[in-house]
C-alpha cells in the first residue's frame, strides 16, 4: 500500500511541478501568442530567467545580464512616475528563454528621463507609442501617462 502511495504522491509532484519557463510559455501562449501581440510582467519574464539571449543580445560591448535588466527595470518602474513596465514577447520557439526586443514603459516622465534612466542598458532605440500597436492584454493608459517604446535590435 504504502509503495502505490508513493507512486501517486511522485506523479502528482511531478505533473504539478512545472518550470518557471514552461509556466511562462503557457501564460504567454493562454493570451493568444503567436496571433496577438502580448506582454508580461518584468516578474514574469525575469523569474527564472538565465539567458543572455532573451534580452538585448546584439549588444556586444558589458551586455547586462538578464539580473542587471531586471534590477534597472524594476528601479525604474518602482519610482512615482511610472505606473509599470511590460516586456513584449516576440519569440518563445526553440528557445532557452523566451524571447523579446522590446519593453514598455508606462509613465509620466519625457521621453528624455526615460532615456536618461536607461543608458546602462544600451537600448537602440527609445520613442513614444506602442512600436508594433497596443498588445492585446495592455491595460488602457491612465490620464497624463504616456507609452514608451524601449527597443534593442
Amino acid at each position: 500500500m504504502s509503495r502505490i502511495l508513493i507512486i501517486i504522491l511522485t506523479l502528482i509532484f511531478m505533473t504539478g511541478c512545472k518550470s518557471r519557463k514552461e509556466k511562462l510559455v503557457e501564460k504567454i501562449n493562454s493570451l493568444g501568442y503567436p496571433d496577438n501581440e502580448i506582454v508580461v510582467s518584468l516578474k514574469d519574464f525575469f523569474d527564472g530567467n538565465n539567458d543572455r539571449a532573451s534580452i538585448g543580445p546584439n549588444i556586444h560591448v558589458d551586455q547586462p545580464s538578464p539580473q542587471e535588466f531586471y534590477k534597472k527595470l524594476t528601479e525604474l518602474e518602482n519610482s512615482e512616475m511610472v505606473e509599470r513596465i511590460l516586456v513584449r514577447i516576440q519569440d518563445v520557439e526553440d528557445l532557452d528563454w523566451p524571447f523579446t526586443d522590446t519593453v514598455y514603459v508606462i509613465s509620466k516622465l519625457s521621453l528624455e528621463e526615460i532615456k536618461s534612466k536607461l543608458t546602462d542598458l544600451q537600448p537602440d532605440e527609445i520613442h513614444e507609442e506602442w512600436m508594433y500597436g497596443k498588445p492585446i492584454n495592455a491595460p488602457d493608459l491612465k490620464n497624463g501617462y504616456k507609452i514608451y517604446s524601449v527597443w534593442w535590435d
